[in-house]
């Protein structure tokens, strides 16, 4: 099967094993992201929903949409780039390597340390403990992973005391779920080659297509219909972002990357009120990454994937490829 394969989008029903109605029409997942009623939850919880504190929460995005905006992230756009390409730099060419070993994930920890302001001499400590929150989000039944998590919260929140309340997500995301997400990006270009105009632009249709979120969970505070469906007050609903990111009712030929035919309206960084804050960080980020490599290097078959299919995270362990140097070829990068 298919690293990508996901169930045809479908009518909401409930899952008596879950015990969770789901959620995988776009127009469904969409409508439900976007419902105040609809608050963020831990899957399987008992707790009754506390519904949002609208306020608190519209300030705090505030704040952090003004603290990550494009504008407000560019003077870290050179220091990225800059530790891109000292580490592709580093990569040998004309043997196998594996990227997200040798450039993915210790790249991102760099991101992570100067987007959070973390000392370089604390990232790898601080990113192994963010690892249990990063695992728990992929497998959110498994009790241990959650106790384990819970614990680096604890940890995590001592260390950034005083600093802004987004940025233990935003290292976690960064250190965790952003080489997630470069690892699917990069094995969908090797698998449908393709060339790349306005990359910027084209890293919507790689989140659409390999983001690395499968579901995000979701507890009712009041009745909330969705479709011909009505979740009730305290259930639960699991919302399937990579099912809804496949319908073909919204995305025309879903199975492939189209570059030419869309770059937007995605949901893998959700939609709404809680729609991702760092967006434009994992859109600059990804960019940088990628940028880097089609720049300097060509992929020469085979290549080689080791998937780690989760509950609600699909990514790669490990992707590795053999580099041939090129000539930089401007606006137009293609893969192989």
């Amino acid at each position: 099967m298919s690293f990508w394969a996901t169930e045809p989008p479908a009518a909401p029903y409930f899952d008596s094993r879950l015990n969770a109605w789901i959620l995988s029409r776009y127009r469904d997942v969409a409508a439900a992201l976007r419902d105040p009623r609809f608050a963020p939850a831990l899957a399987g919880s008992t707790a009754p929903a506390t519904p949002i504190n609208s306020a608190f929460h519209a300030d705090f995005r505030t704040q952090a949409l003004h603290a990550l905006s494009p504008a407000a992230i560019q003077h870290w756009e050179e220091q990225f780039a800059s530790s891109a390409d000292l580490l592709a730099g580093a990569l040998p060419t004309g043997e196998p390597v594996d990227l997200l070993e040798r450039y993915a994930r210790p790249w991102s920890l760099q991101v992570a340390g100067i987007a959070a302001n973390v000392p370089p001499e604390q990232c790898s400590r601080l990113s192994a403990v963010g690892r249990a929150i990063f695992d728990t989000g992929a497998e959110p039944y498994d009790k241990a992973l959650a106790t384990a998590a819970l614990q680096s919260v604890r940890e995590l929140t001592a260390f950034f005391h005083g600093a802004p309340q987004w940025t233990l997500q935003m290292f976690v995301a960064l250190a965790h779920s952003l080489p997630a997400f470069l690892g699917n990006a990069w094995l969908a270009l090797l698998e449908q080659p393709s060339e790349i105009t306005g990359l910027p632009n084209a890293i919507d249709e790689l989140l659409r297509f390999a983001g690395p979120a499968k579901a995000q969970f979701r507890q009712a505070a009041a009745p909330v219909t969705i479709g011909d469906c009505t979740v009730e007050k305290d259930q639960h609903a699991i919302l399937r972002l990579d099912i809804a990111n496949r319908d073909p009712e919204e995305f025309p030929d879903p199975a492939a990357l189209r570059f030419d035919l869309r770059n937007a309206g995605h949901l893998a960084l959700g939609t709404g009120v809680h729609a991702c804050v760092g967006g434009a960080l994992v859109k600059l980020a990804a960019t940088i990454a990628t940028e880097t490599l089609l720049d300097r290097f060509h992929f020469e078959p085979p290549h080689a994937a080791v998937p780690v299919d989760s509950f609600a995270m699909r990514y790669l362990s490990s992707l590795t490829v053999t580099l041939s140097s090129r000539v930089p070829d401007f606006d137009v990068k293609p893969l192989a």
